[in-house]
């Protein structure tokens, strides 16, 4: 008996505590209505870049050579054009970890990187990351942007779904949040943010049931946002199994001018020739049918055997021809082969370029985008100089 009345008070304490936290959260932070007007929206909306999706687009994870090409060809664009933005930026250890930025959540808090690529929800991401709750409540994740990205005006996007669950947003500094709920047919939803009067940093409390949030899209009043998506690592063959209908939607809301894909060379010992072409016009078909401009990057060589690659290139320029896609080639920047790269101090190691490598790749797509008839009247180049230097 005693035993029993010492398990009904544990219970009954257990409670108590529980409402306590549900009260003092919701005294603290008081939940809004959504509020989108014109004081939330860029004055002039800058164009979206995205880029993707392994390593040579997004730097090594794990070796020792870090370097990408986007490091000097981000600010390279924002000094000419004005700088957007960081753009969409998912919500993922990996990503804020290589930007030096702060990502943290709480128990019951899942991250779609550490999924198998085509599991639930992983299928409805941009770029195979986000997190997402199977249940629970009061369930919390707080990211903190790099110091770097400056912005001014946000939006959420989360996964709207059957039986799917709740949570709140708002800036850490700022003791409003917004109340979002994400039950409904499935679609991608989207949560515009009062405009950033702050440092940036985002808080999403009162998780509750099954919630799926993907990351956001930052933005300035002007300029060029460029983004990274995928990482060091990844497949077309994985990207590929994102659903096209929910990779349409997303291509919808973020309205990119421009996809730079680079990919393939994680796919070269499983995937053939045959395989890369079919993956590659599945992934691609949503941006086709929404009108954004490609530009397919062929890898530079590396030690060994260069055969797959090759094939996947030849792949790659016929979509191009196609199309009407643009193709470079970074074989073209820093060597016909890895020797000649390797000789002129372009590699970090057997696959991937190194900083001046990188620095190297970087001018000559900027040049290819300025100078290129399909490119150069997105990013207004009338008054930019004609040499290519």
């Amino acid at each position: 008996m005693n035993r029993m009345k010492k398990l009904s008070y544990s219970a009954l304490f257990v409670a108590v505590i529980c409402i306590l936290v549900i009260i003092t959260q919701s005294f603290v932070f008081e939940p809004v209505q959504s509020s989108n007007n014109g004081e939330n929206t860029p004055i002039k909306r800058p164009k979206l870049v995205l880029a993707g999706i392994d390593s040579l687009t997004n730097g090594p994870i794990y070796q020792k050579t870090k370097s990408r090409y986007l490091d000097d060809f981000i600010p390279r664009m924002h000094d000419v054009f004005g700088d957007g933005g960081p753009g969409y930026v998912p919500f993922d250890s990996i990503y804020f970890k290589q930007e030096h930025g702060t990502f943290r959540f709480s128990y019951g808090v899942h991250e779609i990187n550490d999924l198998v690529p085509g599991k639930y929800p992983s299928q409805y991401s941009l770029d195979l990351k986000g997190i997402y709750t199977k249940g629970g409540y009061l369930r919390w994740m707080r990211v903190d942007m790099p110091r770097s990205m400056d912005w001014k005006y946000g939006e959420i996007f989360y996964l709207q779904q059957p039986n799917g669950g709740s949570f709140r947003v708002g800036y850490t500094q700022s003791g409003q949040r917004e109340e979002v709920h994400t039950k409904g047919s499935l679609k991608l939803g989207v949560v515009t943010l009062p405009k950033n009067k702050y440092d940036g940093r985002l808080t999403f409390s009162h998780i509750n049931g099954k919630v799926v949030i993907f990351g956001g899209l930052f933005l300035n009043d002007h300029g060029v946002a460029v983004s990274r998506i995928g990482q060091g690592g990844d497949r077309l063959d994985w990207h590929a199994r994102i659903h096209n209908n929910m990779m349409a939607q997303w291509l919808k809301e973020l309205n990119p001018s421009l996809f730079i894909f680079n990919g393939g060379m994680n796919d070269r010992s499983t995937l053939s020739a045959k395989g890369y072409k079919y993956d590659l016009n599945n992934y691609l078909q949503p941006f086709i049918k929404e009108n954004c401009r490609l530009l397919l990057v062929a890898p530079n060589a590396i030690l060994g055997n260069n055969r797959i690659l090759k094939e996947y290139e030849n792949v790659l320029v016929n979509y191009a021809k196609n199309h009407g896609t643009g193709f470079i080639s970074n074989k073209e920047a820093l060597g016909e082969n890895y020797l000649k790269a390797e000789s002129k101090g372009y590699m970090g190691d057997r696959i991937h370029p190194n900083d001046l490598g990188s620095k190297v790749i970087s001018q000559h797509l900027f040049n290819y985008l300025i100078h290129e008839d399909k490119f150069s009247s997105l990013f207004h180049t009338d008054e930019l100089p004609n040499n290519k230097g």
